[in-house]
Order: structure tokens, then sequence, then C-alpha cells
């Protein structure tokens, strides 16, 4: 722990630009979407990808994360932690979630390495997300 007055190295919380946040992003394959489902606020790790200033992730058309995120207000969180220097960040995104339909983007999305779930099961639909917020932190030393 430091002392007040500490001249060293401390850690300080600093915001994201936008930039960094979209850069950070797509350094990732992970995140969280978060909504709500029958009143409740519902969090599930979903793989994603980045494509042209949205978040685009595959489920199940017929599961909890199909039925909920669409039209709605739901937040996208990725971050990355690194327990043992004690520093990390995380960009969250919120806006309204869609099945994406256009068929130009569904021919970009297809191929090996894209967003494919880590879970078993037909996950056909892709949902995106063009986020009306972008913003993140980052602890680090300086």
């Amino acid at each position: 722990m430091g002392t007040l007055g500490e001249t060293g190295p401390h850690r300080r919380l600093m915001q994201l630009s936008a930039d960094e946040c979209w850069e950070l992003l797509g350094s990732q394959e992970v995140g969280r979407v978060g909504f709500v489902a029958e009143g409740a606020p519902q969090i599930f790790p979903v793989n994603f990808m980045v494509h042209e200033g949205r978040i685009l992730f595959r489920t199940t058309p017929y599961g909890a994360v199909a039925q909920a995120v669409t039209g709605t207000p739901i937040a996208f969180e990725v971050d990355t932690i690194d327990a043992s220097s004690q520093t990390g960040w995380s960009v969250l995104l919120t806006g309204e979630g869609q099945h994406e339909t256009d068929p130009k983007v569904l021919a970009d999305l297809w191929g090996p390495d894209r967003a494919t779930p880590w879970a078993d099961g037909s996950r056909v639909l892709w949902i995106s997300l063009t986020p009306t917020v972008v913003s993140g932190r980052r602890i680090a030393w300086v």
C-alpha cells in the first residue's frame, strides 16, 4: 500500500476514447451480453466479432438471448484483467439489439473463425448491436 504523498508509480483509472475501445474490442473473442428477460437481469457470455462499427454474435433462434435482445436496450461488455499486476480494462457498449438479416452483411459473417460459439447446438441467428454509447476504462500503473 502506498502512503499519502508517495511519488513512485501508482495505479490510475483512466477513461478510454471510443477509438481505443474499438481497438480493444477487436482484440478479443468473448464478451458478455446483458439484457432483461421476464423482469430479471441476465448476463450471458458470447463469442463475438466487430464488423463495421457493430458487435455481432450468434445464438439459437429460440433461446433467451434471441427473444430478449431484439428491439430492446442491451449492454455488451468485454474486459481483460491481470490480477498479478492489478491492471486491466473494460469496455461497455449500450444500444438496441436486432436480428441481423441484411444478406450482404450475412455473407461477410460466415466463414472459419467468425465468432464460432463454444457451446454445442445450432446457433444460426446473428444478433447485431449498433451502440449508441461506447465507453471504457483502464487501470494501469503510471
